[in-house]
């Protein structure tokens, strides 16, 4: 069975990391300017979709500040403000729902009062949470390709010795040869003394 390479995989988490966190570094402006003649309002945002376009939303006649929730169908609730001017329509934050109450109904609060006491309020939302969470997505793929590329090294250094490893021929043998003596003619001395020993044997 062959093996799936894990790269595109690590790729696809990376590039997805990198869009959320570079849109978590840009802050949501809100600004509200109230006189005695009415209340406007200024949002200004990223778009979410590349290439990254400013968003700016005008309200003229501003109303109110409102919290709205949306649900899950695993029964959790996200909250955004939303403005609503005098004809009844909500202009959004952000874009998108999220976790946290507490800080939803404070900056409710402060339009609010800016709305009632006719003065200029102006406030950022940094988005913390899409940081947070592309930096997440950055740095796992990140560590998980270090990781294979010191496995394939070690399991690569293990087994290119036992490439070049020579192989041991066993069927030589291990002692030196015995020289070959060179036997020379016998002379005739030697030839009759050889035949009177064994006669006299």
């Amino acid at each position: 069975m062959k093996k799936q390479n894990p790269k595109p995989f690590l790729f696809l988490f990376f590039i997805i990391g990198l869009y959320f966190f570079f849109i978590g570094i840009f802050p949501i402006s809100v600004e509200i300017n109230s006189t005695s003649s009415g209340s406007q309002a200024q949002i200004q945002r990223k778009s979410m979709i590349p290439p990254f376009k400013n968003i700016d939303i005008s309200i003229p006649n501003l109303k109110q500040a409102v919290i709205t929730t949306s649900r899950s169908s695993k029964g959790g609730t996200t909250y955004r403000v939303e403005l609503e001017d005098f004809k009844g329509y909500r202009h959004p934050i952000t874009s998108y729902y999220s976790s946290g109450y507490e800080s939803k109904v404070r900056l409710q609060d402060r339009i609010n009062d800016a709305i009632r006491n006719k003065y200029q309020y102006k406030y950022k939302i940094q988005q913390t949470f899409f940081i947070i969470f592309g930096f997440i997505f950055m740095f796992v793929p990140l560590l998980a390709f270090i990781a294979s590329k010191k496995t394939n090294t070690n399991s690569y250094q293990q087994s290119r010795p036992n490439q070049y490893r020579r192989p041991i021929d066993r069927s030589r043998s291990q002692e030196f040869p015995i020289p070959h003596q060179t036997q020379y003619p016998e002379s005739e001395e030697e030839k009759y003394k050889n035949i009177n020993d064994s006669i006299i044997k």
